[in-house]
């Protein structure tokens, strides 16, 4: 009997460490490719590359790099930002890091203050779970925003194909508000996300749920195979 529950006490023990891939690309050196085209005409607006830097099992540091069509940077260019794992495989991603990270390429000899607000990822989560809102402050010489993202909700599991392969998906739609000096926007955003990956398409809405732009994966480059060991024989 004490073999028996001591091998109980083993396993909920080890349980909790059993999760599942993260909604998050873990892979250091791994590189997706994306491309956004506005829906009225499918005109090719901006490309965004993500970069998997380093992976310490519970910080993922990555970069990210939007260009507009034509090539030119946005945002001041390539821009390093961390999401955060737990140990059961949730995800959450700190906006107002994020909106920092950005900034601060843009304007690095100015102070910037951001509230930190997390949203999260549950590696758990199942069409209908009802997701945390995140709500973010920002202040930049004098000037002030707010980021409200709301109304998060797993709408359920698709299957989709784009240029970078197919994938099976848990779709979440959330609200996404923005409110600054001479910048306001209310909009609405499906994100497909894939265990191990992360999105591989993000679809915005107008407020009346009218489709403005879609992005899309269209590539995965994964890091080179380490060369195996030679064993010194010919």
């Amino acid at each position: 009997m004490k073999k028996v529950l001591l091998l109980l006490a083993a396993l909920l023990f080890t349980l909790p460490l059993l999760a599942g891939e993260p909604y998050f690309c873990t892979r250091p050196g791994t590189k997706l490719y994306y491309e956004r085209y506005r829906a009225k005409d499918h005109k090719l607006t901006q490309t965004t590359l993500f970069e998997i830097d380093a992976y310490n099992g519970s910080q993922v540091h990555y970069a990210i790099t939007l260009k507009k069509a034509n090539g030119s940077d946005i945002y001041g260019g390539r821009t390093l930002q961390t999401a955060y794992i737990a140990p059961n495989g949730d995800v959450a991603m700190d906006f107002g890091q994020t909106v920092k990270g950005f900034l601060r390429n843009m304007f690095s000899g100015m102070k910037i203050t951001t509230t930190e607000s997390r949203a999260l990822l549950p590696e758990n989560m199942q069409p209908g779970d009802t997701l945390p809102e995140t709500h973010c402050a920002v202040k930049i010489a004098g000037f002030s925003a707010k980021f409200d993202i709301t109304e998060r909700s797993v709408l359920r599991r698709e299957q989709i194909t784009t240029s970078a392969g197919t994938f099976d998906c848990m779709v979440v739609r959330e609200r996404k508000q923005e409110n600054a000096p001479l910048h306001h926007h209310d909009n609405w955003l499906d994100n497909y996300y894939v265990p191990g990956l992360g999105y591989v398409r993000h679809d915005k809405y107008d407020k009346n749920m009218r489709l403005l732009e879609s992005e899309v994966l269209i590539s995965i480059e994964e890091p080179a195979a380490a060369p195996a060991a030679s064993d010194g024989q010919l």
